[in-house]
């Protein structure tokens, strides 16, 4: 993969800001788009083939209290190069702040806390800055967070929500990466967002005539959601070599098997290479649970997924003609009228063309976790860089296609959207997910938490999962930030190898916490 893209569903859901100026997270989840095979990365297996033995989950026990602390900044140690000041910054708490926090001379703000319990907390910083500014929030050592300040006359609050910290003494610092900021005070406050109260997720798929076993699978995902986490993985074709490559680090299979529609596409397509529906019906049949993504080639013009590498205009295909279940004569007919345009023509036969193949699959009542238009809020991908109007459009004629023409019943839909100004209506569609991503292979996945509180304030009733990741998510760290995902998906080489080391996927598919092949009986 050689496309990287710095994407965030809501930053405010991890951190709340007030004041004139802007802050932004500095790293910030990655997204890339599965559209290449690539070689796979040799995972070294055990010299043994290892049992499949549940280890239990390691997760501290949260003793929820009320608190709220605030550490001035001029009470801790001076750093070299820093001063107290009280002007010309006005609104400052105590007797002055911190000035001249450089990331030059490497000064760093030292302050110590009593933690009073082992719970979640809300870390607030009071900075300002003169010039654009970045600094780094650490917790005992550990990075927290990194804050980007935008220059701002006035001192304004960063809020990063949900930091687990024990209870005792925490070294909490302030590291400048660059520019100068001056620090106020440093404030912490018990959290409440990672447990608020779940809205019921419902078990019924918005597709009012899906199929016994489509029913049967959701009412799967909702009993085990927030209890157990779904394993899951791409393949990079019918192989299925990751698959084997992380049966014989771990001993146990993934769930759900992910592969890709884009082989069928009319335009593009390889049909030599089209066995996604085949390769489904055999792994399903195995016991695990189909996955499939669309990767659209546009419909006419260059055959890309990407915006930048094709002519076609998603815009220019929108209509209000009612085309949603009409015939292909009578479509044929409306394009050489001129009442659609024959880009629209030729994106509704594509998508009659994939019904086609996902048949087969409804054919055998095979349910599909089926996930189209991603990532969207992106504007990379064709179907999200006309906005979201066009997609909004686009998502509502291919459900409508697929469910009310080509009756395919056996469908739970994914919204991928990535953007609250993407989403879809929750009419149609059964679980929302996110494709989070991590550059740095070295950086701690974690729970993803903030991007899971995020997406359940946008999308609340509804399974939240992850579509794509870098690397498998830290079990103990979901349960603990009681943010355990419906089902997660790790992407092929280089990312199942380079990025998730054999021990990460020993203690993901040991865990009593994860569900992996044997444990669905459709």
């Amino acid at each position: 993969m050689n496309k990287w893209r710095i994407f965030s569903v809501a930053a405010a859901a991890a951190m709340l800001l007030t004041g004139c100026a802007k802050i932004e997270q500095d790293t910030m989840p990655e997204l890339i788009a599965a559209t290449e095979t690539t070689p796979l990365v040799p995972v070294a297996t055990a010299a043994e083939q290892p049992s499949h033995e549940s280890v239990a989950l390691q997760v501290p026990e949260i003793t929820r209290e009320e608190a709220d602390i605030t550490l001035e900044a001029e009470d801790g140690s001076i750093p070299t190069g820093c001063s107290v000041s009280i002007v010309p910054r006005l609104g400052y708490s105590g007797t002055g702040y911190l000035s001249g926090l450089n990331a030059e001379n490497g000064s760093t703000l030292e302050l110590e806390a009593d933690i009073p319990a082992t719970q979640h907390y809300d870390i607030t910083v009071v900075l300002g800055a003169d010039t654009p500014s970045t600094c780094r929030i650490l917790a005992n050592g550990e990075p927290v967070y990194t804050l980007k300040a935008e220059e701002n006359e006035n001192f304004v609050r960063a809020t990063v929500q949900g930091i687990f910290l024990s209870k005792g003494k925490c070294k909490l610092e302030i590291e400048p990466v660059s520019g100068i900021v001056d620090i106020d005070c440093v404030e912490l406050v018990n959290n409440t967002s990672l447990y608020d109260e779940d809205a019921a997720i419902s078990q019924t798929p918005v597709n009012s005539h899906a199929s016994a076993s489509a029913k049967a699978l959701l009412k799967f995902l909702a009993d085990s959601y927030g209890r157990k986490i779904v394993t899951g993985q791409y393949v990079s074709d019918s192989t299925n070599r990751e698959l084997e490559q992380i049966y014989q680090v771990t001993g146990a299979y993934p769930l759900i098997r992910f592969a890709d529609m884009q082989n069928y596409s009319r335009n593009g397509g390889n049909a030599a290479q089209a066995t996604a529906v085949e390769d489904s019906l055999a792994w399903a049949q195995e016991g695990g649970i189909a996955g499939l993504s669309w990767y659209w080639n546009a419909p006419a013009g260059n055959a890309s997924i990407y915006a930048k590498d094709t002519t076609f205009d998603l815009s220019a295909a929108v209509t209000d003609k009612d085309i949603a279940t009409a015939t292909d004569a009578q479509l044929s007919q409306m394009a050489a009228s001129g009442e659609i345009s024959e880009g629209c023509y030729a994106m509704i036969q594509d998508i009659d063309a994939v019904s086609e193949q996902l048949k087969k699959l409804a054919d055998a009542d095979v349910p599909v976790l089926w996930r189209p238009l991603m990532e969207a809020g992106g504007d990379w991908f064709w179907w999200g860089a006309s906005g979201a109007d066009a997609y909004r459009w686009l998502w509502k004629l291919m459900y409508t296609r697929m469910t009310e023409y080509h009756q395919l019943n056996n469908l739970l839909w994914i919204w991928n959207g990535q953007s609250s100004s993407y989403q879809v209506d929750k009419s149609q569609y059964d679980i929302a997910s996110l494709d989070v991503y991590v550059k740095d292979k070295t950086e701690a996945y974690g729970s993803r938490y903030e991007q899971y509180v995020a997406l359940r304030n946008m999308t609340g009733g509804k399974l939240l999962a992850l579509s794509e990741c870098s690397t498998v998510p830290d079990m103990n760290a979901m349960f603990r930030d009681n943010a355990v995902w419906s089902f997660f998906g790790l992407w092929y080489a280089p990312y199942l190898g380079e990025y998730t080391s054999n021990d990460a996927l020993l203690s993901v598919y040991h865990s009593e916490g994860a569900l992996v092949r044997g444990d669905y009986q459709p």
